[in-house]
């Protein structure tokens, strides 16, 4: 095992999933860096996530720093919250319950943030299905910070959120998780990050495993209690919730008709996804219709910056 001589913690976030959260935490274990701890955050589970935590860490590394807390069912950003203030490490990457990287990810991902470089290190990541890799490893977008925040509002960017190695400094410019999301809080967080310029490096070799697999996901429509058209429509508004705070950011910095293609092209995704539900939006989204509005005339879009492609 290598060492660092900065110190990373692991927040996790658990829900009702205690099988998947043990081979989490063996994954970890066999990273080739390894974190000062882990900070657990049970989001409401049954006594069997907590048994399995304990019987994990008495049977298969008792000297392994877990540090273990519940609280009441309140969603996984309150869940992070807790867990980032309950953490000491000067790096802090935020794991879900049911997430692997290969053994070397935290030694890579580390080895760019180790250099003297400020806010946040980017992984590749492959998805895994069925207990083995499959597709193609996908390397992080090497934008600079506008075309990273063109690529947030269009919906175009992705690495899942353990793949990502936070300073602290980056963190405070972010600010909390937002808890009032039901879901998609990962990719507010990201978009905040972006609007505040927070540097953001690109490590391709880090490899993290974004897994497919059966049973309960917190981001499926038609979870337990609700339907499936129930579940659409929370996500609709948390996506839209999403790009409303974005606009009002970025209106009352005057600069938000840089931005309209990206927001356009957002609309349309959002159109596609959701477009049975939208006429339900009480209030009208202020964000909408903007959008809608006829552009001024002495606004050229050819001036404007080309969008940003999906991988």
């Amino acid at each position: 095992m290598k060492s660092s001589n900065r110190r990373i913690s692991i927040v996790v976030a658990t829900h009702e999933r205690p099988e998947l959260l043990r081979r989490t935490l063996t994954n970890v274990t066999r990273q080739t860096l390894q974190p000062l701890e882990v900070v657990i955050v049970d989001d409401g589970s049954g006594p069997a996530t907590r048994d399995a935590v304990f019987h994990w860490k008495e049977s298969t590394r008792p000297r392994f720093h877990v540090h273990y807390q519940w609280q009441q069912n309140q969603g996984p950003a309150t869940a992070r919250n807790r867990g980032l203030e309950a953490s000491r490490g000067d790096w802090v990457q935020f794991l879900d319950d049911d997430d692997l990287m290969a053994p070397d990810a935290l030694e890579q991902l580390a080895a760019v943030l180790e250099v003297g470089q400020t806010g946040i290190a980017m992984a590749s990541y492959q998805y895994w299905q069925n207990g083995n890799p499959t597709g193609t490893c996908v390397a992080p977008k090497n934008l600079d910070a506008d075309g990273r925040l063109r690529a947030m509002i269009q919906g175009t960017w992705f690495v899942p959120i353990h793949g990502y190695l936070f300073t602290r400094s980056a963190l405070e410019q972010i600010g909390p998780w937002n808890p009032v999301l039901t879901s998609q809080e990962d990719d507010e967080f990201l978009l905040r990050a972006a609007m505040a310029r927070v540097p953001m490096h690109p490590a391709p070799k880090a490899k993290v495993y974004y897994c497919q697999h059966t049973g309960p996901r917190r981001a499926t429509p038609g979870k337990p209690g609700e339907t499936e058209a129930q579940g659409l429509e929370r996500r609709m508004y948390a996506d839209l919730a999403i790009r409303e705070l974005a606009f009002e950011s970025l209106s009352q910095k005057e600069d938000i008709e840089n931005y309209r293609i990206s927001f356009g092209l957002w609309q349309m995704r959002l159109r596609k996804r959701y477009l049975p539900y939208l006429h339900k939006l009480n209030p009208p989204s202020e964000l909408l219709q903007w959008l809608a509005a006829p552009v001024e005339e002495d606004s050229d879009a050819s001036d404007l910056p080309p969008p940003v492609a999906s991988v």
